[in-house]
């Protein structure tokens, strides 16, 4: 069972996203979202900045702004995720490969993941800097730790690493097979470098696929030059430190819609996702596994925050085949609501296996809009 910890780490860390521990914007007031009925008023008071796909296997079913693309964070991840399991299931991944921890290491630049590369070497007892580089870079891991430590961890070094190792068309490829297309799979080092060096980046209001463009560039240079890499850790102290500051870049990051996310978790959850979805759903299982409702037999779960934005794809399965999906993406969300992610997304659980629970979040929903 993972801590609260390590589930915000995945689903809701706010702007501990990218934020050094003990930096945070004032403290905003509203509804009380340290309770569910808190969060369900947030949602029917911010509607605008609310997309949602849900589905919860026996009829019932809301929409809100579904197909209206927003920031997606690391609810990203279960691309790579997805991706990962096919490569394995086809044979061209072995779970069991020994990693050099030097070569996982040269994806992460320091900060801008809420320690969560730090926090995942120290699972695996790797002794580690304060930065999360590991004190042995000749180390080995297996290659199913990076990816463990992406899901439970949401660790974006292991995200960057499988992308390098399987390339964008079989991440794209792995998506489609789940009724994704075209995600937006850019390098997240990356775009933390673009944040921590500026004149790398591309003017405000550049197209996507430029930004993208730049982000790679910026991050192969990272893994290949040692002197580029010393330069960003010198650099990191002067980058913008607070949520405001972040958010016009937040506001270029990779997006994606409510209903692309629930395509690709409604199809790993209701196993038409194959080869590998077995795979997949074994990991996305771990992180809810002391949350599943009662008669149901497994929760499958992958969330992302950045500043002002909360993401995730959850599911809720049953023995028999009913399978319950619900995509979340949420802007605007200030650092106290923020804090308390977990309990809106035990709620989004619960409803999945609760009528009544549904009905009310449907309720804060309004009238149904894609």
């Amino acid at each position: 069972m993972l801590t609260r910890r390590h589930l915000l780490a995945g689903a809701a860390a706010g702007s501990a996203a990218l934020l050094l521990p003990g930096t945070a914007s004032a403290a905003t007031t509203g509804p009380d979202t340290a309770t569910e009925q808190g969060w369900l008023d947030w949602i029917a008071a911010h509607r605008h900045d609310v997309s949602v796909l849900i589905d919860d296997g026996a009829g019932r079913r809301a929409a809100r702004d579904a197909d209206v693309d927003r920031v997606m964070a690391s609810s990203i991840k279960v691309v790579h995720l997805s991706a990962y399991a096919t490569a394995v299931a086809e044979g061209r991944l072995d779970p069991n490969e020994m990693i050099r921890v030097g070569d996982w290491d040269a994806h992460h630049p320091f900060v801008g993941d809420g320690r969560a590369h730090f926090q995942a070497l120290n699972s695996l007892a790797i002794p580690c800097d304060d930065y999360g580089i590991a004190k042995d870079p000749e180390q080995r891991v297996p290659l199913k730790r990076l990816v463990e430590s992406m899901i439970f961890f949401s660790d974006n070094a292991a995200t960057d690493y499988l992308r390098t190792r399987l390339g964008d068309p079989a991440l794209r490829f792995a998506a489609a097979r789940g009724g994704w297309f075209r995600p937006d799979t850019r390098s997240l080092g990356g775009e933390i470098l673009m944040l921590i060096m500026p004149e790398y980046a591309p003017p405000p209001g550049s197209p996507a696929a430029v930004r993208r463009a730049m982000g790679d560039a910026v991050a192969r240079r990272f893994v290949a030059d040692p002197a580029f890499r010393a330069e960003a850790l010198r650099r990191w102290p002067e980058m913008p430190m607070t949520p405001e500051t972040q958010w016009p870049w937040i506001k270029g990051h990779g997006q994606g819609s409510a209903t692309d996310l629930f395509a690709l978790h409604h199809s790993l959850a209701t196993d038409r996702y194959r080869p590998g979805g077995a795979l997949a759903r074994e990991i996305l299982a771990r992180p809810l596994s002391d949350r599943v409702p009662a008669g149901a037999s497994e929760v499958l779960f992958k969330g992302g925050s950045l500043p002002f934005s909360l993401t995730f794809g959850l599911s809720v399965r049953w023995p028999g085949g009913r399978s319950g999906t619900a995509a979340l993406l949420l802007t605007g969300v200030n650092e106290q609501a923020m804090r308390n992610a977990a309990v809106l997304i035990y709620y989004v659980v619960e409803a999945l296996a609760d009528p009544a629970k549904f009905t009310a979040l449907r309720r804060a929903l309004g009238r149904p809009t894609v």
